[in-house]
């Protein structure tokens, strides 16, 4: 499937008001990661994550600000003209050295998931972060089992630093990293 894609990174002009509208961001989470004085441990949840079309439009008003005051870099993958799914890296560095850039979000629509799209996404994002000459991306990864095992396998690891205000703003994500 793969092949069949267009990958790029996303310009001003590719922003536009329907730009989500078959994008479907739902994820039923039935096991989650949870932080303990033992480190981290799968538990059973239960909740739904479901885009509706204002959140949607606030993600594009994000995407559209983000280009225009040239805050991070958006890359997407399409599919029949349809984005199927898309990564977004900031462009500040912080970290005690500056070694680190945040990987904002990789994000695959539903019909989409386990083709390879939001690897290469991210492997989109590693490159363009060694570009930038940065040593490390960091991403606060929510607490699903699947999210977690997506960045687990493309051989993140948990963070050497933590980003404070990161993590209060997101008390349940992990904290991780990846070595560019």
């Amino acid at each position: 499937m793969l092949d069949t894609l267009e990958f790029k990174e996303l310009a001003l002009a590719d922003i536009n008001d329907n730009l989500l509208d078959e994008f479907n961001r739902y994820q039923k989470v039935t096991r989650l990661w949870v932080k303990t004085d033992e480190g981290w441990t799968l538990t059973d949840g239960d909740y739904t994550v479901d885009w509706d079309k204002e959140k949607k439009d606030s993600l594009i008003d994000f995407f559209a600000d983000l280009i225009k005051e040239g805050r991070g870099h958006i890359f997407g993958a399409y599919f029949n003209k349809n984005i199927a799914g898309f990564a977004v890296l900031m462009n500040e560095n912080f970290g005690t050295r500056g070694q680190y850039i945040q990987l904002k979000f990789v994000h695959v629509s539903l019909d989409y998931r386990h083709k390879g799209i939001g690897k290469k996404l991210f492997e989109l994002c590693v490159k363009k972060a060694r570009e930038m000459g940065s040593e490390k991306i960091y991403i606060s990864a929510n607490d699903s089992e699947a999210t977690q095992q997506f960045y687990l396998g493309l051989g993140c690891k948990d963070a050497e630093e933590i980003n404070q205000k990161m993590a209060d703003e997101e008390p349940y994500d992990r904290q991780m990293e990846y070595i560019v």
